[in-house]
């Protein structure tokens, strides 16, 4: 017996499958022993689909019509037809996995979002061109596509860039488009988290699937079904199936799982029979007519392939096997709920009679996976060239981290390395962003131009505070101090020269990099173990950087880092121009004359002061540019900003207001952070002078030029 024979008289099973799943052949051979669908976990979102490098090339010509890609999605489709295993499409439209830059003129960030005809236009075209692929080359294989994913949040719909540049319609648009040029036989989804929520359901069903059934655009609802041990109930799933189901569509459980952060054999066993309990719930769903249920998939294979580890910050044990394929009571549980007849009342979980006993003792067959050893190694995963190392490590220990407004951050660094274990020049990346947040394009795109210089390259997210409600003083300057000392520390794991370490800052992350530069004998580590490590950077980059406190000051940044009444010696001592001694590292310094953000005076005041004290240093002022260029190299121009990792502690605070959780947060900054974040009214982009790439687009060539001079 597996799920999927024990089903088959009720609906199919499934489960989502990741590319590493893809190429463990113990993986697929679950897969294919125990269900009869899947889907793909993320390598058919949007951004898969989108071809970034053709469409930014030649925006002109991909405008209306948007370059497509499918070598992600092909060798998912290829196994299916193969294996002759059903498989669901997800997902066609989402707010999040959708690239910015497809919202907006000539495929570029910096420019404004373009409106709703040409968003329409790219929709249908996108949409139009992923259904005709799939179906002209892999006929029969998908049977239901995710048109439109999430689109509800806070009693109302989502604000996202779809409904800013096309409005609360889109999805409708959408459905209409999927409709127009989706095979016959082939069903449409509508797909979201929470549906069992009163609002959420009632929402649901009121303003977007009967605007949808009226036009004759939907099939079914996808309820997706990430549960908790203790919540939804089990009388208001029941009711929201029900509900849904009255509506006359079919039901797909999309993506069903249940964290557990406990893997105690006790804890497992009420984890195997909640699980129960939701399978008796859809077995009575359809035996009674009340819906119709025909797709059940659970979020990934085993356990340790769980998108919740990551989600939830704890090590989640959600799902029916793990390991190596092993089966968990869970399974058994879900098992037995098929085989047990039709007593499929969800509360009879009391009895004392333990209905997984059988399968547990063994007195029924238990099943077990004889896969050979081999087929639970990763095979023949392409790789495009040899393979970056990417890792995230907590500079702080447990109990070190302190800062009263952290929200559970951890200020760390993220590393981007090189496949080799030669000891490479490493170059710490401190971005800016007023002390408020770390920004992204600081972040991933000066620390790639750099890697593919050679360099193995570090991004320090150290302490910020949004809110402005708790002054960070020192810390900032703390956490970049002992960065260059654990980046030391674990030279041989990093593979890098410790006697060839720079920090490259911008902006406020300049402020922290000089900082550092000037203060770094005054900076001690509260570990004696790390503080007998320099600290001492072998030089400094400073990218349009707060530097004075004093009359060319940034008075945001100023305020974050002191709050409304700094004193004079902290003043003083985080005015950088007047911290300069001999023992500061040599640095190179650029800036731009149009600098509207941060007065150039700073570039210069902090040039002077280092020719005082005669500390080498290269400083360039290019004479056109606004702030916040950082590497200004061709991937910039195109407008892209890189990965958002360094934005944690911000959204983890901004989340944390929006719960009434912040820490002295006033009122006023309250309703300005919920309105920034949560509004979906991003700050509209104007453009920018592509000429300036022949311009100050050349500064980080000068920089490693500086670098492989004896000057740095």
């Amino acid at each position: 017996m597996n799920l999927k024979t024990a089903y088959e008289p009720y609906f199919k099973i499934g489960a989502a499958i990741s590319r590493v799943n893809l190429h463990t052949k113990a993986h697929m051979k679950l897969l294919t022993d125990q269900f009869n669908s899947f889907t793909c976990e993320n390598d058919m979102k949007p951004m898969y689909y989108l071809d970034k490098d053709l469409n930014k090339a030649d925006p002109d010509k991909y405008n209306l019509e948007p370059a497509l890609t499918f070598e992600n999605a092909i060798p998912y489709l290829e196994f299916a037809k193969e294996h002759g295993i059903a498989m669901r499409g997800h997902t066609l439209v989402w707010h999040n996995q959708t690239p910015k830059w497809f919202f907006c003129e000539n495929y570029n960030e910096h420019f404004p979002l373009a409106d709703r005809d040409t968003m329409l236009a790219r929709l249908e075209n996108y949409i139009k061109g992923v259904l005709t692929f799939v179906q002209s080359n892999y006929p029969g294989v998908i049977y239901a596509w995710d048109v439109v994913n999430e689109i509800v949040d806070e009693g109302d719909f989502r604000k996202s860039l779809w409904t800013r540049t096309v409005g609360n319609d889109f999805f409708i648009k959408a459905f209409e488009y999927a409709r127009r040029y989706v095979s016959d036989g082939v069903d449409l989804f509508y797909n979201d988290y929470e549906t069992a929520l009163d609002w959420k359901r009632d929402f649901i069903i009121a303003n977007v699937l009967k605007p949808l059934i009226d036009q004759k655009l939907v099939d079914g609802m996808g309820m997706q079904s990430h549960l908790l041990m203790d919540h939804p109930s089990l009388d208001n799933y029941k009711k929201a199936i029900e509900s849904y189901g009255a509506l006359g569509l079919k039901i797909h459980i999309t993506e069903l799982d249940m964290h557990n952060a406990d893997p105690s054999d006790e804890s497992m066993h009420r984890l195997a029979l909640r699980y129960r309990d939701f399978f008796k719930i859809y077995l009575d769903a359809v035996r009674s007519g009340k819906a119709n249920i025909t797709s059940v998939t659970f979020w990934n294979l085993r356990d340790e392939d769980s998108w919740l580890t990551g989600f939830r910050r704890e090590t989640s044990y959600p799902l029916l096997f793990k390991g190596k394929c092993e089966a968990k009571e869970a399974y058994y549980a879900v098992l037995s709920a098929a085989l047990s007849g039709d007593r499929t009342d969800a509360t009879d979980t009391a009895s004392s009679e333990d209905p997984i006993a059988p399968y547990i003792s063994g007195d029924i067959d238990r099943w077990t996976p004889d896969y050979p050893e081999a087929d639970h190694e990763l095979q023949g995963m392409p790789q495009n060239g040899p393979r970056m190392r990417i890792q995230r490590d907590n500079i702080w220990k447990d109990g070190e981290y302190t800062y009263e407004a952290a929200y559970g951050f951890v200020p760390n660094v993220f590393a981007y390395l090189h496949p080799d274990t030669d000891k490479r020049p490493c170059m710490l990346v401190v971005p800016g962003g007023g002390y408020c947040m770390c920004c992204s394009h600081e972040g991933e795109l000066p620390a790639m131009e750099f890697y593919k210089r050679g360099m193995n390259v570090l991004v320090l997210s150290y302490t910020t505070d949004i809110t402005m409600s708790v002054p960070l003083k020192r810390q900032p300057l703390e956490d970049i101090s002992r960065a260059v000392r654990f980046i030391r520390k674990n030279a041989d794991r990093y593979c890098i020269d410790p006697d060839k370490l720079y920090i490259m800052g911008f902006s406020a992350g300049g402020h922290v990099c000089g900082s550092l530069a000037v203060h770094f004998d005054d900076a001690k580590d509260i570990d004696p173990e790390y503080n007998e490590i320099s600290n001492r950077p072998n030089g400094v980059i400073l990218s349009y950087p707060v530097i004075t406190t004093g009359e060319f000051t940034h008075k945001e940044s100023v305020k974050a880092l002191l709050g409304d009444d700094p004193t004079d010696e902290e003043l003083e001592y985080f005015s950088l121009e007047k911290q300069v001694k001999g023992n500061t590292p040599p640095c190179f310094i650029w800036q731009t004359q149009e600098d509207g953000l941060v007065p150039v005076e700073n570039s210069y005041l902090f040039a002077m002061a280092l020719r005082k004290h005669k500390v080498p240093f290269a400083h360039y002022v290019f004479p056109r540019g606004p702030h916040g260029l950082t590497i200004a190299n061709d991937t910039f121009f195109k407008g892209w900003s890189g990965g958002d990792y360094t934005m944690e502690q911000t959204m983890r605070a901004a989340f944390s207001v929006k719960e009434g959780k912040g820490v002295n947060v006033s009122e006023k900054r309250k309703k300005e952070l919920i309105e920034q974040f949560f509004s979906g009214d991003e700050f509209q982009e104007n453009g920018i002078d592509m000429s300036l790439k022949a311009d100050v687009g050349l500064w980080s060539d000068l920089a490693w030029a500086w670098i492989c001079s004896d000057k740095a």
